[in-house]
């Protein structure tokens, strides 16, 4: 079978910006209808994201890592391009902030911190570090970077995204699970878990999870 010939991000992100840019009056008879367009447009857009950070189990290997950048640097910025894709309850996107909690004193929770105000939609990033399960309140994302067997009780069915990139964790309580893997990052996803949070993830994301764990295949 022929190899897959993976696109440069920066080949991406131009022919994004090509599709997205102002046409000719005159050019526009060729186009197809915006209902085509839109959905080309938005997978595109989504390429540009997260194919430049390595992102997914068919993109190309992280030239990032080549550069110097550290992995966890990456993770965030990848958890921050994921988080973009994450839905959670409408009663829990009020407000102006969006909690990222970490539950770790590690390089992972280090860079973490370096994505506080930064926006997801109408919402800002703030990270804070819990102790005590009983400091979840308001998380919307809880870092782990090991099984917190204690907290289980307080983290299933809450509206909270776990991650972790620990690995194994999707059997811990985690919906998404960062690895690194022949020179890239690479996630996967407990669509189930997720669903049972009430949090709601883009299929767009999930096109590049490396593995999602359906109802089907839950344990």
């Amino acid at each position: 079978m022929p190899m897959r010939r993976a696109f440069p991000a920066c080949r991406l992100r131009d022919r994004f910006q090509r599709l997205a840019a102002p046409r000719p009056a005159l050019a526009l008879a060729w186009l197809p209808a915006p209902s085509a367009l839109l959905p080309r447009l938005a997978r595109l857009a989504l390429f540009a994201l997260l194919a430049g950070l390595g992102v997914g189990g068919a993109l190309s290997p992280l030239p990032a890592l080549a550069q110097g950048t550290g992995p966890d640097t990456l993770k965030a910025e990848v958890t921050y391009r994921a988080l973009m894709f994450v839905t959670w309850p409408a009663e829990r996107e009020t407000g102006r902030a969006l909690q990222l909690c970490t539950a770790a004193d590690n390089a992972l929770e280090t860079a973490m911190q370096s994505l506080a105000g930064r926006p997801i939609r109408h919402l800002a990033i703030e990270v804070r570090r819990v102790t005590r399960p009983e400091q979840l309140g308001g998380c919307h994302v809880l870092y782990l970077a090991e099984p917190r067997p204690a907290w289980r009780a307080a983290i299933e069915h809450a509206p909270l995204l776990v991650l972790s990139d620990a690995a194994g964790m999707l059997d811990q309580g985690a919906e998404l699970n960062l690895q690194v893997e022949d020179g890239r990052i690479v996630f996967d996803v407990d669509l189930d878990a997720a669903r049972r949070a009430g949090l709601t993830i883009s299929a767009k994301l999930l096109r590049l999870a490396r593995f999602v764990r359906h109802p089907s295949t839950s344990p």
